[in-house]
């Protein structure tokens, strides 16, 4: 459901207490000078997850705010691969609680309850079965053009493959292979701060939970936080307490796969019909078209199909014709995407598809009994 959030907490609403809180300068300029307080080694030798502070200090007047940024799960779970649910949310509290006292930070549970957010990483971890491997689906990802849809700005292939890393400085989405992901070093993980238990985990879980593809949605701007809820009807300055809410991050994660994926290819995840009966087919759809629009369509189709698809359908026109001719295009792609219709799409697309839709809370427990039984 959630896995990072950030908090801001008004510094007149927090004691520091002498001794313990060690801040730790960051940096400086001319106008401030920026402190943050990490979890210390000992801190981490505990096994526990602790969160990140960060504060201000400006030559001019003061920052009124100190941010706490921490992932939930972590939090919680001390790993993130088992989601939180609403009920989780007092716990969340509590434990947060506890965890910024052993830094040397009081805040009271109302205060943290009633925080503004200023960002947050939506997530959802999804088992593929079948026979289906993450890095099978991912490669199948490959063959879409995401790079000027959607406003993001770039669009890369990671970890050989392994993962699709989309982004602005507003807001990213990622989709990875969680399972491949335990197993890096955190420098070349998506994942940076893995806790203790959780780089054990891969070990734990082998042979019983092989393929988890992620997604994460990370609304870093608070200004694209406040578009995203509007544009899901919520209100646009929210606290964590309005944050942490499944429905929301449902509706939000479909959204993103919907509109960035999906909806724009789905010709590319669809069967493979031999060329007649997708003649045959469009010929017989609700538009109707006329027989060369038709048989451009159906050639359309093969071409998103061959290779590496729409992307390389994308690099190899735009060599030769003005770009706007390629957004023409694939209003096109689309248009024969929909007249294939999703009784044709695949089946680990489906299986996606199912999963979004039931948002079952993703919890490591529910495979360990399955093998045990």
């Amino acid at each position: 459901m959630i896995d990072t959030i950030c908090l801001l907490i008004p510094k007149d609403k927090m004691k520091f207490i002498e001794g313990v809180s060690n801040w730790e300068l960051y940096s400086r300029t001319d106008t401030y000078q920026k402190f943050v307080r990490n979890p210390s080694k000992v801190e981490k030798e505990t096994g526990y997850y602790f969160p990140r502070l960060t504060g201000y200090k400006r030559r001019f007047g003061d920052d009124a705010n100190v941010r706490i940024e921490f992932s939930i799960p972590k939090l919680l779970f001390l790993n993130n691969l088992d989601e939180v649910d609403d009920s989780d949310f007092d716990l969340a509290i509590t434990t947060l609680q506890e965890r910024l006292i052993q830094m040397g930070v009081v805040i009271g549970k109302s205060v943290l309850k009633t925080a503004n957010v200023s960002s947050v990483h939506y997530s959802k971890n999804i088992p593929i079965s079948d026979g289906y491997t993450v890095s099978y689906i991912i490669s199948e990802l490959n063959k879409i053009d995401i790079r000027k849809s959607f406003d993001f700005a770039k669009t890369r292939f990671l970890n050989d493959g392994q993962s699709l890393y989309a982004h602005t400085t507003a807001h990213q989405f990622v989709i990875y292979d969680k399972m491949a992901d335990l197993q890096k070093r955190p420098k070349r993980a998506i994942d940076k701060t893995p806790t203790l238990f959780q780089r054990s985990l891969f070990s734990s879980l082998e042979n019983k939970l092989e393929e988890v593809l992620r997604f994460e949605i990370r609304l870093n701007k608070k200004q694209k936080l406040k578009q995203i809820l509007a544009e899901n009807g919520r209100h646009q300055d929210p606290t964590f307490s309005d944050i942490f809410n499944k429905n929301l991050s449902k509706e939000i994660v479909n959204s993103y796969w919907n509109k960035l994926i999906k909806d724009r290819n789905l010709a590319v995840f669809s069967l493979e019909l031999k060329p007649k009966d997708l003649l045959l087919k469009i010929l017989k759809s609700e538009t109707k078209p006329k027989p060369n629009r038709a048989i451009y369509l159906a050639g359309l189709y093969s071409l998103t199909k061959d290779g590496n698809g729409t992307r390389q359908l994308r690099s190899i026109l735009e060599k030769s014709t003005h770009q706007r001719t390629w957004y023409r295009i694939t209003k096109d792609i689309k248009e024969i995407g929909e007249i294939i219709s999703e009784d044709y799409l695949r089946d680990w697309v489906k299986q996606v598809e199912k999963e979004l839709q039931n948002y079952k809370t993703f919890k490591i427990k529910n495979y360990e009994n399955k093998t045990n039984n």
